[in-house]
């Protein structure tokens, strides 16, 4: 793609803009990789656009046809949305300000909060009546899942954290590295409440119990594979370098057909109403004209 517009894609005449992309990049970033766009290795990045540009594309779509159908999101769920965003910041002029960091005004920002919600509308009024999942998809879903359907197992970890600061990074990493050949499963706690950089450290480190998913990948993949007791090497984050010590473990539980059967129901309505989605955006697709710069 040439860098040299500030449009990345046209659906029928409309551009998608470079601003609107990174936008996408990051929040694909962030919840595949829980990372910035900025910390993704160029083959993260590179699958990072191209998802974003199809999902782009695919809403531009689907806002067309919604347009084309008549139907636009009404006014109360705008400002139910809007609403939901806004209270996430300690003032109306804090979101104000924050939107005019990134070149927004208010009405800009309207205008593309009107879009997602018209598109998520539309969405679901698209599989709004598929079939509910029968009896035997659920249980032949249940058979050739049972691997799958468990409750997830947990770890209770504390940590110390020791951040990168105008030292350098060698420098922590050395600090930790010390601090590591000091540890043990007695002493840790006390060495977290003395060293960590964490606001964890006053409770020695503990961070209570957590599952796969809830922490930074790397922080997280230490954990689950350190039997109890075990103290990690030196664990780096966006956050610095951490020493892990778990303190207990508890595995994954099957699940009987009954206990999963909401979760299996949930799931084969995502699966059929995602492979309607993606049938009718494609149908959408063939009939337009899309340039990429």
């Amino acid at each position: 793609m040439s860098s040299g517009t500030d449009w990345v894609a046209r659906v029928n005449g409309t551009p998608i803009s470079r601003f609107d992309l990174d936008n996408a990049m990051q929040g694909y970033a962030m919840q595949e990789y829980r990372q910035t766009l900025d910390q993704l290795d160029a083959e993260r990045r590179q699958e990072a656009e191209t998802f974003a540009l199809e999902k782009l594309i695919a809403r531009e779509l689907i806002f067309q046809q919604a347009l084309a159908e008549g139907f636009v999101a009404d006014e109360a769920a705008l400002a139910a949305e809007l609403k939901k965003i806004v209270d996430n910041f300690p003032s109306v002029e804090e979101f104000e300000g924050t939107l005019k960091k990134a070149g927004l005004d208010l009405a800009d920002y309207q205008r593309m909060l009107r879009q997602d919600v018209t598109v998520n509308q539309m969405s679901e009024r698209k599989v709004a009546n598929l079939p509910e999942p029968t009896d035997e998809e659920i249980e032949s879903f249940y058979r050739a899942n049972t691997d799958r359907l468990v409750r997830r197992g947990r770890v209770r970890a504390s940590h110390l954290l020791v951040k990168i600061d105008d030292e350098g990074r060698e420098k922590a990493l050395q600090v930790a590295v010390d601090l590591k050949g000091k540890a043990t499963s007695e002493n840790f706690a006390e060495l977290a409440r003395r060293h960590s950089a964490c606001p964890s450290a006053p409770g020695g480190g503990d961070l209570g119990y957590f599952r796969k998913g809830d922490m930074v990948r790397s922080f997280e993949d230490a954990a689950f594979s350190l039997p109890v007791g075990a103290i990690s090497e030196p664990v780096e984050t966006q956050f610095g370098f951490h020493l892990i010590h778990v303190i207990d473990r508890e595995d994954d539980v099957p699940l009987t057909l009954e206990e999963a059967r909401e979760q299996i129901v949930g799931f084969l309505r995502q699966q059929a109403g995602s492979e309607c989605l993606k049938a009718w955006v494609e149908n959408l697709r063939s009939k337009a004209n899309i340039e990429l710069a």
